[in-house]
């Protein structure tokens, strides 16, 4: 089995991949990113000699928008596809009305034109749905399944069994070349809204760890390979502890993103100060994106667990 990342090139280059599995002239996707992202699949595609109608499937591993926005155009493009999905996952696939509203009550409709396009959606007919442990098959392999929450309740994970590779989505954290280039590993968890589980998110990564794996494809960025899994999973778990004592805090001082926001980058300031990594201002601008989206997570995480 080949595997070639494909650089979706959403917002900034090495921040969002997908990846194309090719075998026996044909070819398969796990995630797809949004809809400006399609052409660069394709085009990954066209250098491996594959026609859109040699494209069996794509798999997203679950429905926020960097990760299957562009799942309907491309089913549009590559017609004999079908998409396998979560089936929280998958619903939305169908219907991504509040998807869409959703993000544009968060982005604006202007900016949220800019970032994803038009999000168009799934024919239920060439959607299936994997319930937990469910394999797909792709020429004579079975890509393995497993329901992953903790980042989101509609996540899943993908095992491809001949290179040993987990697919992990948002559920083993991101992890950018531009960064490791300079400090080797430096991963953090994605706590973003709106389903953030901590304690199931410290299982998730117990269950990945547990695994005979040779690497681990993060959709944020790259891979990880088996030599460094334990390393990157004992920074998640330091991690997810920090987040479920900050989310106690939070709800204590009714704490707002901003402030959230400035606690996660000093704590890791700190934190990876202490593994001698000193993040520099390069490093915080790349990292801010994902510390204001965390924040915002644990803020709309913490505030839901005091409504309970």
């Amino acid at each position: 089995m080949k595997i070639i990342p494909v650089d979706c090139n959403y917002v900034e280059v090495e921040f969002a991949t997908a990846y194309l599995l090719v075998e026996n002239g044909k070819g398969f996707f796990i995630e797809c990113n949004t809809n400006y992202a399609i052409p660069h699949l394709m085009e990954a595609a066209r250098m491996e000699g594959l026609s859109p109608e040699q494209i069996e499937g794509l798999i997203i591993t679950h429905v926020h928008l960097d990760h299957a926005g562009g799942a309907g155009l491309f089913l549009k493009e590559c017609p004999n596809a079908k998409l396998y999905a979560h089936p929280r996952a998958a619903r939305h696939a169908v219907d991504p009305s509040k998807l869409i509203a959703s993000a544009t009550e968060v982005y604006g409709p202007e900016f949220m034109a800019k970032l994803y396009g038009e999000i168009l959606p799934c024919p239920a007919d060439r959607v299936v749905v994997l319930e937990e442990g469910d394999g797909v098959a792709f020429q004579g392999c079975i890509l393995k399944t497993h329901h992953t929450r903790g980042h989101a309740n509609h996540h899943l994970v993908v095992i491809e069994p001949t290179t040993q590779t987990l697919f992990s989505g948002d559920s083993f954290g991101v992890s950018y070349p531009k960064i490791n280039s300079k400090h080797g590993l430096v991963i953090i968890p994605s706590t973003s809204p709106t389903d953030f589980d901590g304690m199931a998110a410290l299982e998730t990564i117990d269950w990945i760890s547990s695994q005979d794996l040779k690497q681990v494809a993060l959709t944020h960025y790259g891979f990880i390979p088996q030599e460094q899994i334990p390393e990157a999973a004992q920074q998640l778990r330091d991690q997810l502890q920090f987040s479920i004592e900050l989310m106690g805090r939070i709800q204590k001082l009714s704490m707002d993103v901003d402030s959230v926001t400035q606690h996660i980058l000093d704590w890791n300031l700190h934190y990876f100060g202490s593994r001698n990594v000193r993040l520099d201002a390069e490093d915080l601008k790349l990292l801010q994106i994902d510390f204001k989206v965390n924040a915002q997570g644990l803020v709309f995480a913490a505030n839901r667990l005091l409504k309970k």
